[in-house]
């Protein structure tokens, strides 16, 4: 009274991803093998890329020398001498809070973003892109130079 042992059925094919293919190993069982292009050598080339990009973005954002400059301390700190290249407005949401910014660029070509964040004399209104602002380090008074009205001079208020 013996028993039959059971027949043994074939090994199943490895399940395959789109794209990836075999590019992640696995068990060998499978009777066809793919070799396309895509699973083979243009996805792994495709993977490299992108791990690449996004640690160049990483390592360029982290060691940037360029900040933004906000508060009073900052501001009073700085001696500003150059041309407005770009003027914008940030609204912060919870309190609808008005955040002038805007970007400075000086006889030696840097660029200095300052945000005035909190300031009440609202100097933002005051000046346009293509204005030269002029301010000492250690005053909160910026001359405002424009091509077809006089000179302004503006006591920051914070």
């Amino acid at each position: 009274m013996e028993q039959p042992y059971p027949r043994r059925r074939p090994p199943r094919p490895k399940l395959k991803m789109p794209l990836i293919g075999n590019m992640l190993g696995g068990s060998d069982n499978s009777s066809s093998k793919d070799t396309g292009i895509l699973s083979s050598k243009l996805t792994p080339l495709i993977i490299a890329a992108v791990v690449i990009i996004y640690g160049i973005d990483y390592f360029r954002t982290k060691n940037d020398t360029r900040r933004v400059y906000q508060g009073v301390s900052d501001i009073k700190e700085m001696a500003w001498e150059g041309k407005i290249i770009k003027k914008w407005v940030n609204i912060i949401p919870p309190d609808n809070e008005i955040h002038y910014v805007f970007q400075l660029i000086d006889a030696k070509g840097e660029v200095q973003t300052v945000d005035l964040g909190n300031e009440k004399t609202g100097l933002g209104d005051f000046v346009m892109p293509k204005n030269t602002l002029i301010k000492k380090a250690g005053s909160l008074d910026v001359t405002i130079k424009r091509y077809f009205k006089n000179d302004t001079t503006i006591v920051l208020k914070y």
